[in-house]
């Protein structure tokens, strides 16, 4: 089946942004006090989950102090962080290839929408997206809430669409919004070499593959 709507995870499927991440959360935990996180895999734990979940897995932080180190976060991440990041390769000429067949773009992520918005807009790629939905301030909508709200913008119906992206989080995201799931190993949750599991339709190594799956 070829599909109309592309949905990208932001994270690790367009962008590299670990390294404005994981100097984000390390700053909010000097703010407060505490000690910061120097193992790349444990802070790459922080990608992926709601951002009150990150900083449980990231740093067993105590839960009276999660919502000061999530307004900690988003103050420098906002200021500094987002610009910190990458486009990953072959990313922007595949969603311009996908434009020029007719296929709708969207993005469908966990960071707050503001953010995404706003990093889509410095990093110039607005341009191919019909639709940027995002977290909301208080992390209250799940994955699948957010790739609903595409959808809805869109007027999609939700076998008529695939989400893109690296990480567990998004492939449950897919399930619960029961549109299509394709899977990339070059980010930060799938490893390389990522074997199709249950719900996947694709395991990708490079953007260039997603051609394929559309008009």
């Amino acid at each position: 089946m070829k599909y109309k709507l592309a949905i990208f995870d932001l994270d690790g499927t367009l962008m590299n942004t670990s390294p404005g991440i994981f100097a984000s959360a390390n700053h909010a935990m000097v703010e407060l006090g505490l000690q910061p996180e120097d193992d790349i895999k444990q802070l790459s734990k922080f990608i992926g989950p709601p951002i009150n979940q990150c900083f449980r897995n990231t740093y067993n932080l105590d839960e009276s102090l999660i919502g000061k180190a999530v307004e900690a976060y988003r103050k420098e991440y906002f200021a500094r962080g987002q610009y910190n990041a990458v486009i990953y390769p072959q990313l922007e000429q595949t969603l311009s290839q996908l434009q020029d067949r007719g296929c709708l773009l969207a993005v469908g992520t966990l960071k707050h929408e503001e953010l995404a918005t706003n990093m889509m807009h410095y990093f110039k790629l607005e341009k191919y997206f019909s639709s940027i939905r995002g977290a909301d301030t208080e992390s209250k909508l799940s994955k699948a809430d957010i790739v609903r709200k595409v959808l809805e913008d869109l007027h999609i119906q939700n076998s008529e669409a695939i989400l893109i992206g690296d990480t567990i989080h998004d492939l449950e995201g897919a399930k619960g919004a029961g549109v299509g799931f394709i899977a990339v190993d070059y980010g930060f949750g799938f490893p390389l070499g990522q074997k199709r599991e249950e719900g996947m339709l694709a395991v990708i190594k490079h953007p260039k593959e997603l051609l394929s799956y559309f008009v």
